[in-house]
């Protein structure tokens, strides 16, 4: 159910219209993504004397790796706080040449940020949307920054949908693993 309903966070994320908007999803995937934990240790309260030794590596990685503090982090400065959890990171205009080994520019004039008169070797104009990020959070005196790496894979992105969807995969395996192991009956 959690799942499902983080997973329609994500969405509403990619429809917002608004930086508002955008942000009541994100916060609200964030709690998601929680009440999975909770749950699944709920649900197993009744096998913990097993549960509780495997879910260690688990519990271990939650602190440890950087995309999994930082979400729960992040939810916890979400509901202990008023700081903002992400910010709308302005586009930009950027140009290269076609040969990545470079190139020559005779004259370029820009006005406005448009290049309005261009002698010189081909080059490709690369422009960036304005768009979110997350931001570093503060819980607890301690101050979490946005993920560069999961599972010891680096995270070339801060853009809240893609660490949503790094999150909600690993939880998606997390609560596989716990309903084979503990829930699906051995023949």
């Amino acid at each position: 159910m959690e799942l499902f309903a983080a997973a329609k966070a994500i969405a509403g994320m990619r429809q917002a219209k608004s930086m508002d908007e955008f942000e009541v999803e994100w916060r609200a995937f964030l709690n998601c993504l929680e009440k999975v934990w909770q749950k699944v240790e709920q649900s197993c309260q009744h096998i913990r004397v097993s549960f509780e030794p495997w879910q260690g590596k688990y519990h271990r990685l939650r602190k440890k790796d950087m995309l999994l503090r930082y979400l729960k982090q992040a939810r916890n400065a979400d509901n202990h706080s008023i700081q903002e959890l992400t910010k709308l990171e302005p586009g930009s205009r950027g140009y290269r040449f076609v040969d990545r080994r470079g190139g020559y520019i005779k004259h370029m004039e820009i006005r406005n940020g448009e290049v309005v008169r261009y002698e010189g070797d081909a080059m490709i104009v690369e422009e960036t949307l304005p768009h979110p990020v997350v931001m570093p959070v503060l819980n607890n005196g301690e101050w979490f920054n946005p993920p560069s790496s999961h599972l010891e894979h680096p995270i070339s992105t801060q853009h809240p949908v893609d660490i949503a969807e790094f999150g909600a995969k690993f939880y998606s395996s997390y609560l596989d693993e716990v309903e084979m192991r503990f829930f699906t009956k051995k023949t």
